[in-house]
């Protein structure tokens, strides 16, 4: 791997192509049984149990407002950690299609566009051209607000003490 190089886990959402950063990425998994959450946002589709911790699972088609297959049981979900090094947290995120890893060289990758103040473009670290397609490396950190991930640690944590 060179030194300039990002390496992305790579995954669809409709038909379009998204990044994250690989060393974010804890599994890639069928989502199986979900325990649901009272009172959370319609994007949060409840917690898994995942090597003994509690994960909220966010629907990323949602947040993105994607068209929404049904949750089954071949619905796919990345397990990432979220956070700065002492306050991260796990969480999983639902997506249509994981493809592969993308390693692309840090040059290559062109700022978001400013769009308008209407629409926020906060949740990109960039964007890049890969085999035709333009990919949008995601901040993962950047898509929930700080208050949403207080929230749900909270619920997670009341949910696990229930248990």
């Amino acid at each position: 791997m060179n030194m300039n190089e990002v390496q992305l886990l790579s995954f669809t959402l409709g038909d379009d192509i998204y990044g994250i950063d690989i060393t974010r990425v804890q599994e890639i998994r069928a989502l199986g049984q979900i325990r649901n959450l009272p009172n959370t946002p319609s994007h949060c589709v409840g917690v898994i149990d995942f090597r003994n911790v509690m994960v909220p699972i966010l629907d990323l088609r949602e947040v993105f407002k994607y068209d929404i297959k049904p949750v089954d049981a071949q619905t796919v979900m990345v397990v990432v950690s979220v956070g700065d090094i002492g306050s991260e947290m796990l969480i999983g995120i639902i997506v249509d299609t994981v493809s592969d890893v993308i390693a692309v060289d840090e040059s290559d990758i062109k700022t978001s566009p400013r769009i308008g103040g209407k629409v926020d473009t906060n949740f990109m670290r960039g964007m890049f051209k890969y085999q035709d397609n333009i990919v949008v490396m995601l901040s993962l950190e950047n898509i929930f607000e700080a208050e949403e991930f207080d929230e749900l640690k909270h619920l997670v944590e009341h949910e696990k003490a229930l248990a």
